[in-house]
Order: structure tokens, then C-alpha cells, then sequence
């Protein structure tokens, strides 16, 4: 089996890259865009740029691609340009597996389920270019493709199979070390997913013909105030010194309160393939 792991080179990519080059059973390949590459078999790629992406793909002619790309404000780049690419190419035996965001349920009325109703955010919202990217490319994504699997992902954090931690708990850790306390929003609730479970879904998901929409994480959802005080104990750190942050927003600059998960779905799938 040929894999390609788009963004290979990613904080989760790293760790599904590494998972699957442990297979026998697979011959992976993965890209990167941003100098240094993190293993030395990956190959720069934009993969908005028409013209290399295609003279890449037709070489490797994967038969599961991993989408791991994610830009930010440039999403809606990445949608309307490298994922358009990719799915000029997939022919209906390749199956994709494309990693979402929980802000597609932008409403902030969680926990959701999978087929609670996706919902965008005004243009002039400060991060409508993700969340309404995202939307848009599932939305793509189920009319016109059979073969995928989305997974739909909190904040994913903890320590990834080269050992670098995701931005949040960076910035604890940095604070807490130096004897500083930090705040986090009690008001925002989530499910966190730790990375190296949600790259052994990826990888469960190559190795099988499953296909479909899953929520992934916990079964506990929480506040990042709640989530970092744990977290703060669990690195050896007095939680007491992780603060509650105002609540106060602007309009435009409204964050979803509550896009928690429910993921009873993916749990009894992960079950059964364990079993």
C-alpha cells in the first residue's frame, strides 16, 4: 500500500509519518514546505502550485492520501487551490483521510454529534478564513468524493513523536518554569485530543476501508482554564498558578464557546479494530 502524508512535516503529520514508516505493509512518502524538513526522505512541495503538485502525485500514485496541511488565516488558500488540486487527481480507489477542525461547528452550541448541521462565521469575522474554509472543504468533500474519511479535531495537544509540544502547552510550560502564572478562558469548552491518539486513528484509518465523518478525543469535554490546570499538575507545577482569563470580546472577534465533541462513534470503531 502507497501512502502520502500531505504536510508530513506538521505537528500531527510528523507523528502519523512516523507511524506509518513502522508499517511493513506501507511504503510511505510525505512533503513539507518550510526549510528545515524534520526527516530527511520528505519532498518540498507547495502544494497550491498547480503544476508541481500534479507532476508529484502522478509519481507516486498513492492509494491513501493524508491531508495534514493546515495554514491558518491561508486556509481558505489551501482549500480553494491545493485540495481542489489533490481531488482533480484522486481517482474513486484512493481514499482520502482529511483532518477538520471542531469550528465547524462554529455555532458554539456543543457537545455535537456528526450530524449536527456544520455553520460558518461572517467574512469580517478575525477567523473566518479557517473556520469557513474548513466548512467549505468537507462540504466538497462529501458531494463529491465516496472514499474518505473526516476527522474532525479540538486542540490537539502533548508531546509528538519528535518530542516538540503543541503551542499551548509550550507557552504553559515557558510561564510556569519561569514562576509566572498564566491565563486561560473558562468559557471556551473543547474536546482535546491528545496527538498521538489522533495519529493512530489516522493510521488505523489507512490500514482499513472505513470511511465516513468522525468526531475524535476524549470522552470528557472541559474549559481550557480546567484542561491547562490539569495539565500545569500533570507537568510537576503548582495549577494554582494557572489563572482565569477576561471574557470580554469583541464582536468580530467572537471565539465559538462550546464546539465539544461527542465521540462515542470513533470509540466503539477504535474498540473493534483493538478487539
Amino acid at each position: 500500500m502507497k501512502v502520502c502524508v500531505f504536510g508530513a512535516s506538521g505537528y500531527v503529520g510528523t507523528s502519523v509519518y512516523k507511524l506509518l514508516q513502522e508499517d511493513s505493509a506501507i511504503e510511505v512518502s510525505g512533503t513539507f514546505l518550510n526549510d528545515p524538513p524534520l526527516y530527511d526522505d520528505l519532498e518540498k512541495l507547495d502544494i497550491n502550485e498547480a503544476e508541481s503538485f500534479s507532476e508529484y502525485y502522478k509519481r507516486e500514485q498513492p492509494d491513501v492520501v493524508v491531508w495534514s496541511v493546515m495554514d491558518g488565516p491561508q486556509e481558505h488558500e489551501l482549500t480553494d487551490r491545493g485540495l481542489m488540486h489533490l481531488i482533480t487527481h484522486l481517482t474513486p480507489q484512493t481514499k482520502l483521510i482529511y483532518i477538520s477542525s471542531d469550528f465547524v461547528y462554529s455555532a458554539g452550541n456543543g457537545p455535537y454529534k456528526e450530524e449536527d448541521p456544520l455553520s460558518t462565521l461572517a467574512d469580517d469575522h478575525l477567523i473566518s478564513n479557517y473556520v469557513n474554509a474548513k466548512v467549505k472543504a468537507e462540504r466538497f468533500i462529501t458531494n463529491e468524493l465516496s472514499n474518505y474519511v473526516i476527522l474532525r479535531a479540538g486542540p490537539v495537544y502533548g508531546e509528538n513523536q519528535i518530542g516538540a509540544l503543541d503551542e499551548q502547552t509550550d507557552k504553559l510550560s515557558y510561564h510556569l518554569r519561569s514562576g509566572r502564572t498564566i491565563a486561560f478562558r473558562d468559557d471556551l469548552i473543547r474536546t482535546f485530543v491528545h496527538v498521538e491518539e489522533l495519529a493512530g486513528i489516522i493510521a488505523e484509518m489507512v490500514r482499513n476501508d472505513v470511511t465516513g465523518v468522525f468526531n475524535t478525543g476524549s470522552e470528557d469535554n472541559q474549559s481550557y482554564y480546567e484542561f491547562m490546570r490539569a495539565t500545569a499538575k500533570k507537568l510537576g507545577y503548582n495549577p494554582d498558578h494557572v489563572e482565569k482569563e477576561s471574557e470580554y470580546e469583541e464582536a468580530d472577534c467572537e471565539i465559538p464557546k462550546n464546539t465539544s465533541l461527542i465521540t462515542d462513534k470513533i470509540a466503539e470503531l477504535m474498540k473493534r479494530k483493538s478487539g
